[in-house]
């Protein structure tokens, strides 16, 4: 497998990131990933997490201009190494990536969850990024359909639990009983993932279930926002903020439910981790959620109000035997899912 870059809007995009690490793990090869921008100071804490077979390159100025400058050298350095180049969410570029990408031959892309504004206004950076690739992966079906026609459906990388590796204990980490429900969100602290309607859920549910506590996994600009939201509405003892530089799979696969409230198009990444490890999801009505959650089997599908979602995962509390353990078929789909992966890989970008 030959080297691969990746080139990722900021150090924010969890999503990506966990793919990309996955991918990694897999891997005998070196990956180099380029953040277009770190907002929350992330490099050391994510090189760390990525592993040693992920060289991580991020720009140390808050400037565009300085930006700019800094990923043209790191253009200038990389330009005859990775003979393979991946996009990841183009969308989100910065017009700062430009210096970089006029020094790339070629390159695909690969769509994940964007937002219904990136789908409407893409960026500059963005248009120029998806005209010029050889290659477009998109996350769904629906994307496919309504949005890039001439591309093929990736559906997001997961993992199996590695059961022998040292792992964070979510409810000896925040003092909780044995009998606590943990609710698990995972994904980027922006407003397109809405962790504001998660902390309202946890507002309603609180007077049903008095231990119940929800775990948000996560980075970027909005944490300090949502934290004020949860210290506003007195839900700190029950709503718990971590940085995803950890395990996310052993955490996801902590939970009694993963609540997805985002609104985006595309399949989510910690949407489909639960449905590999049979975690029940509660999740808003979007496209890819419905592509990856089959009502009442694996998960339910609700909202757009915050009450229809609570109402789910009170009924997952209330009625414990409602999603019986399954592991038909997953094997099999997770198999597939690596194949088209390593043929993303293999291939001549």
């Amino acid at each position: 497998m030959s080297d691969t870059l990746h080139i990722l809007p900021s150090t924010n995009d969890f999503e990506a990131l966990a793919q990309i690490r996955i991918l990694a793990r897999r891997s005998l090869t070196k990956h180099t990933c380029v953040c277009l921008q770190d907002p929350t100071a992330n490099h050391a804490q994510l090189q760390q997490w990525m592993g040693a077979n992920v060289i991580l390159h991020t720009p140390t100025s808050r400037s565009f201009w300085m930006q700019a400058s800094q990923l043209y050298r790191i253009g200038k350095t990389l330009r005859i190494s990775p003979p393979q180049n991946l996009c990841w969410n183009p969308g989100r570029f910065s017009i700062s990536a430009l210096p970089l990408l006029t020094q790339l031959e070629s390159w695909g892309s690969i769509i994940t969850t964007p937002s219904k504004r990136e789908l409407t206004f893409p960026c500059f950076a963005g248009n120029y990024a998806l005209k010029k690739s050889k290659h477009l992966y998109v996350s769904s079906e629906y994307l496919k359909s309504e949005h890039f026609p001439n591309s093929e459906v990736l559906p997001p990388l997961v993992e199996d639990v590695f059961l022998g590796q040292p792992h964070l204990d979510l409810k000896k980490e925040y003092g909780l009983p044995e009998s606590a429900t943990l609710v698990v969100g995972a994904g980027r602290f922006d407003s397109f993932s809405r962790f504001k309607e998660a902390i309202w859920i946890m507002g309603i549910l609180e007077h049903l279930h008095p231990d119940i506590h929800l775990v948000l996994l996560g980075t970027g600009e909005q944490a300090k926002i949502l934290k004020n939201y949860r210290d506003q509405m007195v839900l700190r003892p029950r709503i718990h903020f971590l940085d995803p530089w950890c395990e996310p799979t052993s955490l996801i696969h902590q939970a009694d439910c993963l609540l997805v409230t985002a609104d985006h198009s595309g399949q989510d990444w910690g949407c489909q981790q639960a449905v590999h490890l049979n975690i029940p999801v509660v999740a808003s009505r979007s496209d890819g959620n419905l592509e990856c959650i089959t009502h009442n089997e694996n998960g339910f599908i609700g909202g757009p109000a915050a009450g229809g979602l609570a109402k789910y995962i009170h009924q997952l509390i209330t009625e414990t035997n409602l999603f019986p353990v399954r592991n038909s078929g997953v094997s099999h789909t997770n198999k597939q899912n690596w194949d088209a992966w390593n043929r993303l890989l293999t291939s001549s970008i």
